[in-house]
This record gives C-alpha cells, sequence and structure tokens, in this order.
C-alpha cells in the first residue's frame, strides 16, 4: 500500500499492526517506522477512486495510507486499542 506522512514523503509499505504499534515497513527504501498506538489521535476513512484512504491523527502529524481494504486496518488498531 501507499503511505503519505505528515512530511509529505510517499512510500510502498507494508503495514503490521501488534499489541502496542503499527509497524510500517518499505523494503525498496530500505526504511522501517513504527507509530505507537498511544500516539494515535484519530482515525478517518474515506473513498479514493477504487481504494480507501486512511488518515491518522498522531501526536507527531498526520499519515495517509491507500489500500484497498481500510476499514479492516481500522478494525485492527481498534482491536489492539481496546
Amino acid at each position: 500500500m501507499n503511505e503519505t506522512d505528515g512530511d509529505g514523503t510517499s512510500r510502498l509499505v507494508s503495514l503490521e499492526v501488534t499489541d502496542d504499534a503499527v509497524y510500517r515497513t518499505s523494503k525498496a527504501q530500505m526504511w522501517e517506522g513504527r507509530l505507537p498506538l498511544a500516539a494515535l489521535i484519530s482515525t478517518n476513512i474515506s473513498r479514493d477512486g477504487s481504494s480507501d484512504l486512511v488518515t491518522v491523527e498522531t501526536k507527531h502529524g498526520q499519515i495517509q495510507w491507500v489500500l484497498k481494504n481500510g476499514q479492516s486496518l481500522i478494525d485492527a488498531i481498534e482491536r489492539s486499542r481496546g
């Protein structure tokens, strides 16, 4: 899926939701990011053509992901936070 962070940097990433964080990994750019669930303020989902646009507000800025099934990502985050 494609990610755009608050600085406007776009990258192709894989996401993994764990009990305490969302790990974002880009093998093509040899990059990894960790978003602590405690840093999440809000999540929002909207349509972007045939894909979902998931926007998360964090204590450190905004991150957007474009993916096919955004609701499953939001559900995984909510389960981990609960």
